[in-house]
């Protein structure tokens, strides 16, 4: 018996694109999925930086809840966040307030960066509050 390389070549010829279609998906999504992983983990610690933002706003004295407001928008803008719900209260914070509460809502869309829902939870959102005693 004669070993010919020729014939063992022919023999392989589709085994490569076989393996190429069978691989390839799979690497792909795994690869998208990474993305979204790393984007879903950037959106919650950006709505939880903006939030001590937000808290270290609402220290000062004679502030009002607008103030505190627009500094959380203005941290979650530079994230690229959009599409959120802030909520403070009280309205008023003066130096007899002892407590201040803030909550930050973001969902998971396209528009906060979120580009495949799939891998993430449908109608999922990132919710974060602080209570700051003053």
């Amino acid at each position: 018996m004669q070993f010919n390389p020729k014939s063992q070549w022919r023999n392989q010829r589709g085994v490569t694109a076989v393996e190429f279609a069978i691989v390839c998906p799979m690497v792909l999504l795994f690869i998208f999925g990474m993305f979204e992983i790393s984007r879903v983990i950037t959106i919650t610690d950006s709505v939880k930086t903006s939030v001590v933002a937000g808290a270290r706003e609402a220290g000062v004295a004679r502030t009002t809840s607008d103030n505190v407001e627009a500094e959380v928008a203005r941290h979650l803008d530079t994230f690229r966040i959009r599409n959120r719900d802030i909520t403070v209260s009280p309205a008023l914070i003066d130096d007899s307030v002892t407590q201040v509460t803030i909550n930050v809502t973001v969902p998971m869309t396209a528009q906060n960066g979120v580009l495949f829902q799939k891998f993430v939870s449908a109608g999922s959102v990132v919710e974060f509050g602080a209570v700051l005693e003053r």
